[in-house]
Formats: C-alpha cells, sequence, structure tokens
C-alpha cells in the first residue's frame, strides 16, 4: 500500500508541476499588447499603421509618384514613428472596445459597392492574433456602424502619425517590387 501511495503523491505532483506550465488566455477585455491596422485596394497598400501597448507606433502610407489618388503606378511607402502616452492609448483603446465580439460578415450586405477599400485590424495578446476583417464596399447601416469605430480608430492613429515626420521611405515600382536606391 504505501509504493502505490507513493506513486499516487508523484503522479499528483507531477499533474500539478505540469499545470503550472500552462498558459492562461488573455481576458477578452485585457489591452492588446500589439495593434496593426491596413488599409488596401486592389490587392495594393494603401495606408496602415502598427502600435505597441507602451505607444511606441508607425503609421505609413502609400504616395504615387502621379501625385493621383488610387493604387496604380510606381508610389513610395512612407513611415511615421510616433510615441503616445498612457492618455492616447486609452483614447485608442476606447474606440476599439466599441466593436462587437465578431466582425459582421460583408457577404452578408443587401447593399454592396464593389471595388472599395478593405483590409484587417489585426489585435496581439502574446502569442495569439485575432484578426478583424474588413471591406468598406458594405453599405449596410449596421455594417456602417463597425466601419465607423474602425475608421474612428485609423483616423485617430494618423492624426499621431501625420504629426510626425518621415523617418522612412521605401520606393516600389508599379508592379510592387521594391526599387534600390
Amino acid at each position: 500500500m504505501a509504493g502505490r501511495s507513493r506513486v499516487m503523491r508523484l503522479a499528483l505532483l507531477a499533474a500539478l508541476m505540469l499545470s503550472a506550465c500552462a498558459t492562461t488566455p488573455p481576458a477578452a477585455d485585457a489591452p492588446a499588447e500589439r495593434i496593426a491596422y491596413d488599409t488596401n485596394s486592389w490587392g495594393r497598400v494603401v495606408s496602415g499603421w502598427i502600435v505597441g501597448r507602451d505607444g511606441a507606433g508607425t503609421w505609413y502610407e502609400r504616395v504615387n509618384d502621379s501625385g493621383q489618388p488610387g493604387p496604380v503606378g510606381p508610389y513610395e511607402l512612407r513611415y511615421h514613428e510616433f510615441d503616445v502616452g498612457p492618455a492616447q492609448m486609452a483614447e485608442l483603446e476606447a474606440v476599439l472596445a466599441n466593436l462587437p465580439d465578431s466582425a459582421p460578415n460583408p457577404l452578408d450586405c443587401e447593399m454592396f459597392r464593389t471595388d472599395d477599400l478593405y483590409g484587417t485590424l489585426r489585435l496581439t495578446h502574446g502569442a495569439t492574433t485575432e484578426e478583424l476583417a474588413y471591406n468598406q464596399g458594405c453599405r449596410d447601416a449596421s455594417y456602417q456602424r463597425f466601419m465607423g469605430q474602425l475608421l474612428a480608430a485609423d483616423a485617430l492613429v494618423a492624426e499621431w502619425g501625420k504629426a510626425e515626420p518621415v523617418s522612412r521611405t521605401e520606393r516600389y515600382a508599379s508592379d510592387n517590387t521594391p526599387v534600390s536606391k
């Protein structure tokens, strides 16, 4: 009996040690460690940004060589580095907190405009990244409320980025291949 009891205690101890190694998923309302957002058109970048929990971030935009809007022709990606404080991060988190738990599906739209901007919001917690894809072509009222929150977050971060000088520029040809300097 003593041998069996010892084996059971060792098994229990091993189970406890293994459970201590298990990770707990982040709480759904925990602030993301990294937030990323991108906007595209016709498979080409338009703008985007990445912000860390510490407020350090990068905002970038496409600028066509021709000066014309739209994702055509040779272009530059211009990057602006910024660093915001806790109050600004709280403002961004408040905007994103109003997003629905699951993004509405634009394929369910009754009023859909083709060839509009689309992209993805990515919220990273540790090794887990939640992606919310969007398509501005969905004109249904419920979807537009969802888009309103995303566009408010995008406008807020764009304001932070535009306030800073260009820190880096990358050049691309019409076919999106990098152009060496």
